[in-house]
């Protein structure tokens, strides 16, 4: 736990004991995030990643999905041909 001051700009300064264990640095990118009263950071590119594994797990989902509800209604070679197209 460390406490940090906030300047009269609304500016605070990470400790460096914690900016080397997180892998921060000048130029770092961070977002942050309110929540209940609270401020949170996280490195940009840690949410970026997490929300892309999210996003191709909910891609794959809807897809299986989709395959599944489609294949008792699709069984012609017009519409194969159609669906490939797009996968």
């Amino acid at each position: 736990m460390e406490v940090v001051s906030v300047s009269s700009k609304g500016q605070v300064v990470i400790p460096e004991k914690v900016r080397k264990k997180l892998g921060i640095g000048a130029g770092s990118r961070l977002v942050l995030l309110e929540k209940e009263g609270s401020i949170l950071l996280k490195r940009e590119d840690a949410i970026t990643k997490r929300l892309e594994e999210t996003e191709t797990k909910e891609t794959i989902g809807w897809l299986i999905l989709g395959e599944k509800s489609l294949e008792k209604v699709w069984d012609n070679a017009k519409d194969e041909k159609t669906w490939k197209r797009y996968l």
